[in-house]
């Protein structure tokens, strides 16, 4: 049974576990004047090249901790998990920015924000993100767009926070080699360096973020965010996520184009981009009635259930879904 592991994890505990700063944290004041807080930011500090924040509340008496799995350092394909939280904390302490009571934040400290991880052996190529990319179950639900041209983002299109839904899938081992990931891959050695580079090399990751308490233990299937409550959790969010974004319920075979109609919907779909929400926005503009417009719609979404799998037989879904049970 596979544990839950993740590559950003945000921490609430008591204020009491920062047992000392070693670099200098920024100070919060309210209107009056008055102290209420101090934090640190790996974006003011070049020397951390990873998301790293820790924040004091003197009013709520609480201590927060949001770290990237990076603080692994050579580990870092490991992510956060049961195993490696204790050894991230441990990283913290060494790095003379502060030391934490790790004990006690293990014990006491909830997950409060988490991005759920998997990097599985598979290669996402083009004819796989347009599979993904047409087979959206909802596209009224969902929008979608290229993660830095080497994978796909699928979002729940809806304003409240708690109500977000998004999965990520991209190619990690382009993502690992990008500019942005240089300064963390020349604080390792030669030797780790080319290892981390080398295990990416072959991976997909998949990724969805969970921003609040509720819906981690939604997901999680847990009554509490306790760190050992959520990093031994059975549950499988990211399969849970991908059922809800993409349809998973219908074979995916190449069917034949059967009449001008159904070649002229095809042109559209493809002129389109896959892209329903626009091709339903030209259609209402042709139609009085809404039921008109929808009859139209509903013709045209049977056509691109038909074209969502480039090559006969293949059933790219069921494909990418394999990976996450």
């Amino acid at each position: 049974m596979k544990s839950i592991t993740l590559d950003r994890a945000k921490i609430k505990s008591k204020n009491k576990y920062l047992l000392k700063k070693k670099s200098k944290f920024n100070e919060q004041y309210n209107r009056s004047g008055g102290l209420i807080g101090e934090y640190y930011s790996s974006k003011d500090d070049n020397k951390v090249p990873f998301n790293l924040f820790i924040a004091t509340s003197y009013i709520k008496d609480t201590l927060t901790i949001e770290f990237s799995s990076k603080i692994l350092k050579e580990r870092y394909p490991l992510l956060i998990s049961k195993d490696t939280i204790g050894d991230c904390l441990e990283n913290l302490n060494r790095m003379d920015i502060c030391e934490v009571d790790i004990d006690s934040v293990l014990d006491t400290g909830c997950f409060t924000s988490m991005d759920i991880t998997e990097d599985k052996t598979f290669y996402l190529s083009d004819e796989v993100l347009q599979g993904l990319n047409d087979n959206v179950g909802g596209y009224r639900r969902y929008k979608w767009q290229h993660y830095e041209k080497e994978g796909i983002e699928f979002q729940r299109d809806v304003k409240s926070k708690d109500c977000k839904e998004c999965i990520k899938l991209y190619r990690k081992g382009k993502e690992i080699q990008a500019a942005k990931n240089q300064d963390f891959l020349k604080q390792l050695s030669w030797e780790d360096r080319f290892v981390i580079i080398d295990y990416f090399a072959d991976k997909t990751r998949f990724e969805m973020t969970l921003n609040t308490q509720r819906k981690i233990k939604e997901y999680l299937n847990i009554e509490e965010t306790y760190i050992g409550e959520v990093l031994n959790a059975t549950s499988n969010p990211l399969l849970r996520q991908f059922d809800k974004v993409f349809d998973t319920s219908r074979p995916l075979l190449i069917q034949p184009v059967n009449d001008w109609e159904d070649f002229a919907i095809r042109a559209v779909i493809n002129q389109y981009g896959g892209d329903m929400k626009r091709i339903e926005q030209e259609v209402k503009r042709m139609y009085d009635s809404r039921s008109g417009s929808k009859k139209r719609m509903d013709k045209i979404e049977a056509v691109k259930k038909q074209m969502e799998v480039k090559a006969i037989g293949r059933d790219i879904i069921g494909e990418v879904r394999s990976l996450l049970v």
